[in-house]
């Protein structure tokens, strides 16, 4: 890399679009990991990918979220309680042809790689939309506890860096909703692929970030916590790794 890259991650904007209850500070890759909806109708998501397709960055990556419905070519509602949304088969079309033609990377559980020829550096990526089936609700992209590890296989062991709607157990991963909000599955595929970044989402109060040290064989040997200054209000959550802004986060 030939010089500093800013990475501007957000997550579960669920209809908001910058001016509307935050703003993109400036950067050079911009991702979105999941939920840019409410309910994936065609409306909402032409909406985010118009938003998305003319923010200002070099590279843009997007995987969708639970609430991104229409996207989720296996969908079907599977309880008879809870979210009961079932998107129009030619409004799924047409959704699924917005986001494979809009002005950014779209990840569905794959890899890509993107380059940024101004910092000298090509990144490999993997992204994928699937969150645990935590309970009686029509999401998209759900997994169950027992098919978690097969999931996580299929992360590539190279990649610099990880995209996934859901957080890994134990990072990231404070939920009012559920008592274990992340997956052990991810965690466990971690210790094997060790991204540079993962990005996540999913979790709104599990917002911030966190360091790992790997040990060479056993995997996780440390966990550092981030004392977020936004958590709790509306203000930005802003992670400075290089020490320009103060103290550099080792």
């Amino acid at each position: 890399i030939s010089k500093k890259l800013r990475i501007v991650c957000i997550s579960d904007t669920h209809n908001a679009a910058p001016g509307q209850g935050f703003v993109l500070p400036k950067g050079d890759i911009l991702i979105h990991a999941g939920d840019l909806t409410n309910q994936g109708s065609l409306s909402e998501l032409q909406k985010a990918v118009s938003w998305i397709s003319k923010a200002d960055f070099a590279v843009k990556i997007v995987i969708a979220g639970n609430h991104d419905l229409s996207l989720d070519p296996n969908y079907a509602l599977k309880h008879s309680t809870g979210w009961a949304v079932v998107p129009a088969d030619s409004d799924v079309e047409a959704c699924r042809k917005l986001v494979a033609d809009g002005d950014f990377v779209y990840l569905q559980h794959s890899a890509a790689v993107v380059c940024l020829p101004e910092h000298n550096v090509s990144l490999r990526v993997f992204g994928s939309p699937y969150s645990p089936d935590r309970g009686k609700q029509n999401w998209a992209f759900q997994y169950s506890d027992a098919d978690a590890y097969t999931m996580w296989n299929d992360i590539p062991p190279d990649i610099d860096l990880l995209i996934t709607h859901t957080p890994a157990f134990g990072c990231c991963d404070t939920s009012a909703h559920w008592t274990e909000g992340g997956c052990e599955g991810l965690k466990r595929a971690l210790v094997s692929s060790r991204p540079q970044l993962h990005v996540c989402g999913h979790c709104h109060e599990g917002r911030g970030a966190c360091v790992v040290r790997w040990e060479d064989a056993e995997g996780e040997c440390a966990k550092t916590a981030w004392e977020d200054p936004g958590a709790g209000n509306k203000k930005m959550s802003l992670l400075d790794l290089t020490g320009k802004a103060g103290a550099a986060l080792e």
